[in-house]
């Protein structure tokens, strides 16, 4: 694994130029290998739908060994001279499919080098500026009939949305599936929601559906699969983000483990301890919610009538051993990252995604200032990059309720 740490300054300036040809690896950038593959040129590739297959761009990949729709780079193909004239970057899409039968080898949509593929190359999956950057350049060419993202809608779309589709999706952990993905590519911005205009205290709007954070993308996918209709979505997220549904600073759910999985157990249950077995660590933390909102701003007699001071001991399952639990994912689990800092229990919040090939993605609202919006990771890549972590220290896991 090739990792780095990524440097903004250079993000727009590859966005805006476009991707040059380059034989090594972009700084910015985090690469997974994937192992080494036969690679073969073809006339014809089953593309993924919603997908048009680009010439010396698609490649058709095995399911069972690379994620459908990631990007791609093959180092012994950056600078290779096109036929055109141009040079190639060694940036690919996994955008057609091959069967999966076991075998190490990938299909370029006709390939147009002025010489031949190598036999054997080495793939990386791609994560950050570089990823972006190419799904920036080609994604005009590449997408078909393009679904419009939530981040797109109107409260009028959204309403036809949801009528059809949770018409069609029964199961309440299809619906975070389905709904996740349809927020991919949200930008992200850090305490988008508020208690509305006329609060004292944070003023902004009540929902926010063309930005997130990583707990509002977790509350508007979950409002999402719990209502048919916008106004019972609408309904349904004040009742996710406060207690009791109280629209009020104080009673908003401020802690992941503390508060919000507590005062939402009508529909999510702690599924933790069902998952990680006897892998579990246990940790004890004190959230000081009256020292929270006075720092906020809140007055004093407003925090005495609040909730107070709280000692908790939770268990979650650490790092070492996240890539254990795999099988027992099913799709559709919503993720507390949990953090050694003191006074807080959850850092960071996903999705898991579970395809029709067994792949399992950790989708998130990335705050990485080279993504910096709903994406998918590879859950073992992103269990490596957790590993690098000094104050991230593993997962706890939350399940909805099938029948709420």
């Amino acid at each position: 694994m090739h990792s780095v740490t990524r440097n903004t300054l250079i993000v727009f300036s590859l966005l805006v130029a476009g991707l040059s040809a380059q034989n090594h690896f972009d700084a910015n950038s985090d690469y997974f290998e994937r192992g080494g593959f036969s690679l073969v040129s073809s006339g014809a590739v089953t593309p993924l739908e919603g997908y048009r297959p680009l010439p010396s761009r698609t490649i058709a990949v095995n399911p069972q060994k690379i994620i459908p729709g990631a990007v791609l780079y093959i180092p012994q193909l950056a600078g290779a001279q096109l036929t055109d004239g141009s040079v190639h970057d060694g940036y690919f899409f996994a955008h057609a499919l091959m069967s999966a039968d076991g075998n190490n080898e990938l299909a370029v949509y006709r390939w147009q080098g002025v010489k031949p593929l190598p036999g054997k190359v080495t793939v990386y999956r791609v994560y950050g500026v570089m990823e972006k950057a190419a799904r920036t350049r080609f994604e005009l060419s590449y997408r078909v009939n393009r679904p419009k993202p939530v981040y797109e809608m109107v409260a009028g779309d959204l309403d036809t949305l949801l009528q059809s589709r949770n018409k069609k999706i029964k199961s309440l952990s299809e619906r975070i599936e389905y709904y996740s993905a349809r927020g991919k590519g949200t930008p992200y911005a850090i305490y988008n929601l508020g208690e509305g205009a006329d609060a004292p205290i944070d003023p902004d709007p009540t929902i926010d559906l063309a930005r997130v954070d990583c707990m509002t993308f977790c509350e508007n996918t979950l409002a999402m699969s719990l209502a048919d209709s916008y106004k019972a979505m609408y309904d349904s997220l004040q009742n996710i983000r406060y207690k009791n549904g109280t629209i009020e600073y104080t009673h908003r759910n401020h802690y992941t483990i503390a508060d919000w999985l507590p005062n939402n157990s009508r529909f999510l249950y702690d599924a933790t301890g069902e998952i990680g077995g006897n892998k579990l660590k246990p940790m004890t933390k004190t959230i000081d919610r009256p020292g929270f909102y006075k720092k906020a701003g809140v007055p004093d007699s407003i925090v005495a009538r609040a909730a107070g001071r709280e000692t908790l001991t939770v268990h979650y399952i650490p790092t070492a051993a996240l890539k254990s639990i795999i099988p027992r994912l099913k799709g559709g689990e919503i993720v507390s990252i949990v953090s050694t800092f003191p006074g807080i229990v959850s850092a960071h919040m996903g999705i898991i995604v579970r395809d029709e090939w067994g792949n399992v993605t950790f989708r998130h609202a990335s705050s990485s200032k080279s993504t910096h919006e709903v994406t998918d990771v590879r859950f073992e890549d992103y269990v490596d990059m957790l590993s690098r972590s000094k104050t991230r220290v593993g997962m706890i896991f939350m399940r909805v309720r099938e029948h709420s």
